[in-house]
């Protein structure tokens, strides 16, 4: 009989990375997608995917993912990130039933929110407080979970390798040492596992940060549950942001310039090849 393997992760937070790395296995049946995008249940589960009070009809939903599974593989795995906030329900419907939690550095998260969502900082950190919170009550409400932060897998994987075939043996070898193809802050790059979190904290901006200490300060709480501190701008952080500006500046500029110089061109007619 297989066993269903569910990854709650916030989006933004490596969970790609680690269903990539569970998938390695030849033990694993993951589906082809996110389950929230499948076609048979796209219309229920992305209708309003963060409302905690949605009803589900999870014998559908359910029926379509097993539909997709190879249930001749022992391990079955779905990691569409709102199911963080539906994990109860899913433990209801499931058996026997895993789950791996795994949260990031709210700062880091609050980055991907910006600049994938175009969300602003304050409503980027306020989602990833409500991340981190729902998280804990994961840990304290649901049985069979392993738990970790991104930042221990990212940085040792062999580690938290060994701590899921240790959880569930039946998942078998998983390939930590390989190159796995994810979308980044980097675009979309093929390498090992790695730490992008100062990359990522580097590129908010100094009113990104305070805005985002604003949400933080007030959720002391939920930061100290999960071992996070707070992130005050620095010389460094505002060195960084002020070349950023001037890039920034100096790329529109240039840009500008270019754009003057095509016109002219068109207004007095010749072209680059002409004058060669």
């Amino acid at each position: 009989m297989s066993s269903y393997l569910f990854i709650l992760c916030p989006p933004y937070s490596g969970s790609t990375a680690l269903w990539k790395l569970i998938s390695s296995s030849a033990a694993v049946s993951a589906l082809p997608a996110e389950g929230q995008f499948l076609q048979e249940v796209r219309d229920i589960l992305r209708q309003d995917p963060w409302n905690a009070d949605a009803q589900l009809p999870w014998d559908r939903i359910k029926a379509a993912w097993d539909a997709r599974w190879d249930h001749q593989k022992p391990v079955l795995v779905e990691k569409s990130p709102p199911n963080i906030i539906r994990a109860v329900e899913i433990a209801e419907h499931f058996r026997p039933v895993y789950f791996i939690l795994m949260v990031r550095n709210p700062y880091a998260h609050c980055e991907g929110l910006i600049r994938r969502n175009g969300w602003s900082a304050t409503e980027s950190a306020k989602f990833s407080v409500r991340c981190l919170r729902e998280q804990a009550r994961n840990v304290m409400q649901l049985e069979n979970t392993l738990c970790f932060t991104y930042e221990q897998f990212s940085e040792n994987p062999q580690a938290i390798s060994h701590r899921i075939r240790a959880f569930m043996p039946e998942i078998g070898e998983l390939k930590y040492a390989d190159s796995f193809r994810l979308r980044s802050i980097d675009g979309v790059v093929e390498r090992p596992l790695l730490n992008l979190n100062q990359k990522k904290i580097e590129a908010l901006s100094i009113q990104d940060l305070r805005d985002i200490n604003s949400v933080l300060r007030e959720n002391n709480d939920i930061m100290t549950f999960w071992g996070y501190k707070h992130h005050e701008p620095s010389m460094r952080d505002s060195m960084v942001s002020l070349w950023r500006e001037i890039k920034t500046l100096a790329s529109g500029h240039v840009s500008k310039v270019t754009e003057t110089l095509r016109r002219l061109r068109e207004r007095f007619g010749g072209s680059d090849s002409d004058r060669r």
